[in-house]
């Protein structure tokens, strides 16, 4: 039987994500191996798809009329959620050995900062006045409901395909070994990003 998400303040429950992302690339600065920094930017992968599907869904429509120039703030965010994606796709076709892996991920953190930013210092502040507490629970057991999901679908691993075995488990952990190097041919993706494969297993069966 499937755990209900418990309810959050949206707000509250958005900025636990922003510290759990912030936290990942402080893991990824603190390491040198390359199939950990591989592991780290694939669990940034999972936790920034999962969250802008979830903004995408509850959060954004809630800003476009809740804000007064909320058809604004709203695109704003969504494009920088896009860019991170684009970023995301170069650094799944690039080795993390590779020079450009570590510049490609600073315009990553660049992009996601700018995006925390903007929610924390705008959006939030204004959603705690133009809301009623019992609605941003509300919305926030939306948004909650939305990340937590757990499609039929086989997890979206690295490699060739959408699943079997090997690649990183839905909270990004490591599947398939107890090291943290990436096993060979992993360090590069065979096929689509990571990024739109996670999309495809959120949205389930077509």
């Amino acid at each position: 039987m499937t755990a209900m998400p418990q309810q959050h303040d949206v707000v509250d429950l958005l900025t636990a994500d922003h510290r759990e992302v912030q936290d990942l690339f402080e893991g990824y600065r603190a390491s040198a191996d390359p199939g950990q920094r591989r592991l780290l930017v694939d669990r940034i992968t999972v936790e920034l798809v999962r969250h802008s599907v979830a903004e995408e869904q509850y959060l954004y429509p809630t800003v476009r009329k809740a804000l007064p120039n909320g058809d604004e703030v709203a695109e704003r965010e969504i494009e920088e959620l896009l860019e991170a994606e684009r970023i995301l796709g170069d650094l799944d076709r690039l080795d993390p050995a590779d020079r450009r892996f570590d510049s490609l991920v600073r315009d990553l953190f660049d992009v996601v900062s700018m995006h925390i930013r903007g929610e924390e210092d705008v959006i939030f502040p204004e959603l705690r006045e133009r809301l009623t507490a019992e609605e941003r629970l509300a919305l926030g057991l939306r948004v909650g409901e939305a990340k937590t999901a757990t499609p039929t679908r086989p997890y979206p691993a690295r490699g060739q395909g959408g699943g079997g075995q090997g690649g990183t488990g839905a909270g990004g952990e490591k599947r398939g070994g107890a090291s943290g190097e990436a096993a060979p041919g992993e360090g590069v993706s065979k096929g689509r990003p990571l990024a739109d494969r996670v999309r495809d297993w959120l949205a389930g069966p077509s």
